[in-house]
């Protein structure tokens, strides 16, 4: 008895002394690690950079980031994406990377950007769409500009082609463009959900080049029946500016409020700091807040 008594005793010992070699060594690998990200961050420090862990990052770094976060603490899911005014595609593919079981709605009026876009995206979560969206269905005037100034310069963050269906966005008032013009097809993101059997847009991209709260106002079935999650859009200033049309931050918080939509925070794209007409290309995250109703 007496045996079997030590031998348990040994035992028990050999479990504490392990789990103490395995405490130690998780803490010395927990200090390895730190010791490790603290000489890459010193290092990148160096050089001009900073290294964050992402779960760390304040709101208004990464878009993508903030609607994951405030969609795990909402308990929703991202399972429709829509990108209007895709361009080439950049944003339609982040978002198929970020939000793995998303499905993504891109679209691009432009017909030569278009096929750029289906060149770029292939993906079976990706349906691409050559369309315009507004808050009127039918034909309008697309207005095509150059990305170039003349004298090797060009409009800072765009690229070769740059579209609108406003003829007065505030980009082609402060750089003096002129426009080739195009008829193209337009629709509403309400008639485009009820053709498609679309009950609930997650995250509703929109960068249109001034005419972004058009593509809002053409929501307003889904906004009115909280079908809509977020809604990410361009804007260059806070206020209109005479003459120009779009690009104002306060008038799309303005009608996404009685919705129940809360702004969340800003992005700058880039910055144009001519003094004399300073340009700001940004964007705006607003949110839904809470759980989504239930469907009727």
């Amino acid at each position: 008895m007496r045996g079997t008594i030590c031998r348990r005793e040994r035992e028990s010992c050999g479990f504490l002394n392990y789990l103490v070699i395995k405490r130690n060594k998780f803490a010395m690998s927990h200090r390895v690690v730190r010791l490790f990200t603290q000489f890459i961050r010193n290092g990148l420090g160096r050089f001009g950079y900073v290294l964050w862990k992402q779960e760390f990052l304040r709101y208004g770094v990464s878009p993508f980031l903030d609607i994951s976060r405030l969609s795990r603490a909402w308990g929703r899911s991202v399972q429709t994406f829509f990108d209007v005014g895709a361009n080439v595609g950049k944003t339609t593919e982040e978002a198929l990377k970020e939000f793995p079981k998303t499905r993504v709605f891109a679209f691009e009026p432009h017909p030569n950007i278009f096929k750029q876009l289906k060149a770029a995206v292939s993906n079976d979560r990706a349906s691409l769409h050559q369309l315009a969206i507004g808050e009127s269905s039918g034909e309008m005037k697309l207005y095509e500009y150059s990305n170039s100034l003349g004298e090797g310069r060009h409009l800072p963050g765009g690229g070769s082609v740059i579209d609108s269906l406003i003829p007065n966005a505030r980009f082609v008032v402060k750089y003096g463009l002129t426009a080739s013009e195009r008829i193209v097809e337009c629709t509403t993101i309400d008639q485009f959900c009820e053709s498609n059997s679309i009950e609930r847009i997650d995250v509703l991209k929109i960068d249109t080049e001034g005419f972004d709260l058009f593509v809002i106002k053409g929501a307003a079935r889904m906004l009115l029946e909280h079908r809509i999650g977020f809604i990410y859009v361009e804007f260059n200033d806070l206020q209109p500016r005479h003459g120009t049309t779009g690009g104002s931050l306060v008038p799309i918080s303005d009608y996404l409020t009685p919705f129940g939509f809360r702004y969340i925070t800003t992005y700058t794209d880039y910055i144009d700091p001519d003094s004399s007409d300073m340009f700001i290309a940004q964007n705006a995250l607003f949110a839904l807040p809470g759980q989504y109703p239930a469907l009727p």
